[in-house]
């Protein structure tokens, strides 16, 4: 279960709470389980159970999905994968090192 690589569309210096990212995640070889993404705060470790978005399985090598940014992440995040195999045990991976900054909306 090696990721060749993690996208994500839009690329923006700041999000706002209810925008979505559209997330793919390509695998060198073939994976077959269950893939989460989600977004978490820099500074910490994600917390067991943060919030996470089932990626659909648009081939063994290709999980697709959308992550929703969310009001309680106001600050500094990044995007973290979850994998289950199907036959093994949850690993938590950052998804690459891009840092995404969420502001608040202001009327």
């Amino acid at each position: 279960m090696q990721i060749e690589r993690i996208e994500f569309t839009p690329h923006l210096e700041v999000y706002n709470p209810g925008d979505v990212l559209n997330v793919a995640v390509r695998f060198a070889d073939g994976f077959v389980g269950q893939c989460e993404a989600g977004l978490v705060r820099r500074n910490g470790p994600p917390a067991p159970d943060f919030r996470r978005n089932v990626l659909a399985r648009s081939s063994d090598r290709l999980y697709e999905g959308q992550v929703q940014v969310r009001e309680d992440l106001i600050g500094s995040c990044i995007l973290v994968v979850q994998l289950t195999p199907v036959r093994g045990e949850a690993r938590m991976l950052p998804a690459g090192d891009q840092i995404i900054e969420v502001r608040p909306l202001r009327p």
